[in-house]
């Protein structure tokens, strides 16, 4: 049998085991399943909880401005809201849109929120940590502006969840729910790529955000960019990355 050093790479490594003896982990609560090597993020003024990889973030852009007698109908997350008519502005019709998505009871309790954008004939859905989809579609009046989408997050990345030992009454392998997750945020980590991934050692790091391979980690520059870099070749579905503190 050859002898190792502790410094040398693991023969196989698994889904958040950390790299050498330089690192920084912090805690935080799940707020849903998390697995050792995920993505973590948080919530902007929430300095406890944490989340998975999510697109939580629809801004809807207006084309044109709204017109007397649009009728304006909004789904969220497939819960599609009564037709908001058109009043005295697209401004303010933007705001009674923004108002009826606040104060559907479904989506209330979801922990939906949304907002104006002022001077852009937009208005952006927020969900807490979880995945939304949103469209507008408008009918009636002289004219109908369509609504384009544009998907995002406005959450902070935190770092990766951290291998241990991890077993609870809800399962074992992954953090439940309102447990407490270790999440490193300096120092080197394995963490899951995507299929067909080769990446190079110092390459930039990106996160997928939705889709069958959202949490995993690629070379691709389309994806979330987490200011983490590459620091090996792929093996086994997993690379090790470098963190430095949370973006």
């Amino acid at each position: 049998m050859v002898a190792r050093s502790l410094y040398d790479p693991p023969a196989r490594a698994i889904a958040g085991q950390k790299y050498g003896l330089k690192d920084n982990v912090r805690t935080y609560r799940a707020r849903e399943k998390i697995y050792p090597g995920d993505p973590v993020f948080g919530m902007v003024g929430d300095e406890t909880a944490c989340y998975g990889a999510h697109i939580n973030a629809i801004t809807l852009t207006a084309s044109i401005a709204l017109v007397t007698g649009n009728q304006i109908v909004v789904t969220v997350n497939g819960k599609t809201l009564a037709p908001v008519a058109f009043i005295s502005s697209s401004a303010i019709t933007l705001a009674a849109i923004v108002q009826a998505i606040e104060l559907d009871e479904d989506l209330v309790e979801q922990g939906i929120t949304a907002s104006v954008l002022d001077g852009m004939n937009a208005f952006i859905i927020i969900g807490p940590g979880i995945s939304i989809t949103a469209s507008a579609t408008v009918t009636e009046g002289a004219s109908q502006p369509t609504f384009t989408s544009v998907a995002d997050t406005n959450m902070v990345f935190l770092g990766v969840a951290e291998h241990i030992e991890l077993g609870f009454r809800e399962g074992v392998g992954f953090y439940p729910p309102n447990h407490a997750v270790n999440v490193m945020d300096f120092g080197e980590i394995y963490v899951p790529v995507a299929e067909g991934v080769s990446p190079l050692d110092k390459e930039p790091a990106y996160i997928i955000l939705s889709g069958d391979e959202a949490g995993k980690f690629t070379n691709n520059d389309g994806n979330y960019y987490c200011g983490a870099f590459f620091r090996g070749r792929e093996e086994d579905g997993l690379a090790r990355i470098e963190l430095r503190g949370m973006k």
